[in-house]
């Protein structure tokens, strides 16, 4: 109670008021006191759910009509650090032109964080790869799939290596032609490094590491300058303004592709900005 009586800067005992008269008028407990500290009840829980659904629309209220008056409108996004470039070249000019005076309020949360973020309220889209766990707590808007695949710098030797095989949209490269070319890493918690590093393990390989760096995004560049290779999802090349400096290569074993989506909490009603960046994310990957 303290705590939360700080949060909205009202005393402890005013707080506690509030809450009595709360449970008064609804005519049951909101929460049980434990010796841990203050427990939701079955109706305590509904009553929060319930309230953060007026919240939600309450705030998509105000966004529609800032949008109609012509007043500021929001897109509110979380999504991992390795589609930033994407989006801030190509998706959120185009946005800003349709929707005047845009404010972006966007997070970068990791991907295995993602999901957990957004049912906090954090933002209130997700975009990123879609986690079956959550699917029943989330809805969904599928935009497109990626894959993880090698990205080497154009004309690198293992271009001439690598064979087009029927079904596969790159060019594909055996694990064994990867065993003494330098690699470039994220940082060890990062989902690239994790698939990099099972890749290297699964396949029996010890490739020399020539960098590490904190930033996911930033591996493309490293690989455009000729400092090594990386394994890193197959974000659209033309949103990053690079097809002409790295080259996509598949690999063997073949990885599963990823279902990217933009996630949303249950009874969240979309705006036209929120259905507009839906819309050009579709398209982006299908033109990538």
């Amino acid at each position: 109670m303290g705590k939360a009586a700080q949060l909205l800067y009202v005393s402890q005992p005013t707080l506690s008021k509030m809450l009595s008269k709360l449970e008064e008028s609804i005519g049951m407990p909101l929460f049980e006191r434990q010796s841990t500290g203050m427990v939701p009840t079955p109706v305590g829980e509904t009553y929060i759910k319930c309230a953060r659904r007026i919240m939600e629309l309450n705030n998509q209220l105000d966004q529609e009509i800032k949008s109609v008056t012509g007043k500021q409108p929001l897109i509110d996004v979380g999504q991992p650090a390795v589609r930033t470039e994407m989006m801030t070249r190509n998706v959120f000019p185009r946005l800003s032109k349709e929707f005047p005076g845009m404010l972006v309020h966007f997070i970068q949360p990791p991907q295995n964080k993602l999901s957990v973020d957004l049912l906090n309220n954090k933002y209130a889209l997700g975009l990123g790869i879609v986690n079956p766990k959550f699917q029943h707590m989330v809805n969904c808007e599928k935009v497109g799939e990626e894959e993880y695949v090698l990205v080497v710098s154009a004309g690198h030797p293992l271009e001439k290596k690598a064979q087009p095989v029927e079904g596969r949209k790159f060019p594909v490269i055996a694990a064994e032609h990867l065993a003494y070319t330098p690699f470039v890493l994220s940082r060890p918690d990062a989902f690239s490094t994790r698939f990099a590093q099972r890749f290297f393990q699964v396949n029996g390989i010890n490739p020399p590491i020539a960098l590490t760096m904190p930033q996911t995004a930033n591996l493309v560049h490293a690989v455009a300058a000729g400092v090594g290779v990386a394994l890193l999802p197959s974000l659209p090349l033309e949103a990053l303004a690079l097809q002409d400096q790295v080259t996509y290569l598949c690999i063997e074993p073949e990885s599963e592709p990823m279902e990217i989506g933009v996630m949303y909490r249950k009874g969240y009603a979309l705006s036209k900005i929120e259905l507009r960046f839906i819309e050009m994310l579709r398209q982006l990957y299908q033109n990538g």
